[in-house]
């Protein structure tokens, strides 16, 4: 299959709405401690690719194409961004967090932007301002409401949103560099994350059980959809699809998982947070969009060079 196959990239938006979920599961499941959350929920995910792939046969076959670098790089990913993710979740407020973390499809458009080959546009700057000062205003919003105490907490859980977004961005464009790889190589990835997560939860928490049955069912839910078939698909889409136009799509997760947290949550969304939520998603969207509108006049070479891009 060619790069920049629209079934590539219709897989790959599935990824998406996938993970406007993962904000909703997340608030649910937040009685487990983030390491234990992150082996259940990605043990689940590797029982899942582990059966389908012996199923279709295709597990010696995924060994053989997947490079020790590529596990590496996929195994840390997934472990890093999901701990900061749950961590985020359970140390500031689900809504803020969220925005936060969904950064991520800004960061793609800029990293891409300024990859070699490739050029960087000033809209690609005035869209970054935009989302970044969204970002703002909802963290100032946010910090008149809360005590001094509640709000240092909440600083780490931000803290941890933004190397979400950071971690995601990254992986993204540099999974780029491995298209020959097969997508079942996400059950490598899952697999070492679950070890990485079951050895640094007994290493570094008290091991605990003892969870409501609701909380169970969203952790089979997070190992499923958001942290299952979404890797897969999100694997498959920006490997072979068109990684430009998933990252424009990309944009509608902040407002769908806002939209989630407050119809399914008791979180009441405040005037700063629908008006951070709107810059971020126009903020990024100007970013991407608006450099196709006959701009190319006003763009920034970062590179002369004639070379691959991502």
């Amino acid at each position: 299959m060619t790069v920049n196959n629209p079934q590539a990239t219709l897989i790959g938006t599935m990824a998406i709405f996938l993970w406007s979920v993962l904000a909703l599961f997340t608030t649910q499941a937040s009685l487990v401690p983030p390491l234990l959350l992150l082996t259940l929920t990605f043990g689940v995910a590797s029982l899942l690719f582990f059966l389908v792939y012996l199923i279709k046969g295709e597990l010696r076959t995924s060994w053989k194409k997947t490079p020790i670098r590529a596990i590496l790089m996929g195994g840390l990913g997934f472990y890093f961004y999901h701990f900061c993710y749950f961590y985020a979740f359970q140390h500031a407020p689900p809504v803020e967090a969220g925005l936060i973390a969904y950064l991520w499809p800004l960061l793609i458009v800029l990293m891409a932007g300024m990859a070699k080959g490739n050029t960087l546009s000033w809209t690609h700057l005035v869209g970054a301002m935009i989302a970044f000062l969204g970002t703002g205003i909802m963290l100032q919003s946010k910090g008149q409401s809360i005590d001094i105490d509640s709000s240092n907490l909440h600083w780490t859980g931000y803290a941890a949103a933004f190397a979400c977004a950071f971690i995601w961005s990254s992986y993204s464009v540099a999974n780029r560099r491995f298209q020959a790889v097969p997508s079942s190589a996400v059950l490598w990835y899952c697999i070492m994350t679950t070890l990485l997560a079951g050895a640094s939860h007994l290493a570094l928490e008290t091991p605990q059980w003892s969870f409501p049955l609701t909380t169970w069912i969203a952790i089979l839910g997070l190992g499923l959809g958001p942290v299952g078939v979404a890797f897969f698909c999100w694997d498959f889409g920006v490997k072979k699809g068109n990684l430009s136009l998933l990252g424009v799509l990309s944009y509608t997760a902040p407002a769908l998982s806002t939209a989630w947290l407050g119809l399914f949550t008791d979180a009441q969304l405040s005037t700063g947070q629908i008006i951070a939520c709107l810059l971020i998603t126009a903020g990024a969207l100007f970013a991407s969009l608006m450099p196709r509108l006959n701009l190319k006049n006003k763009k920034i070479p970062l590179d002369s060079k004639k070379t691959e891009g991502i």
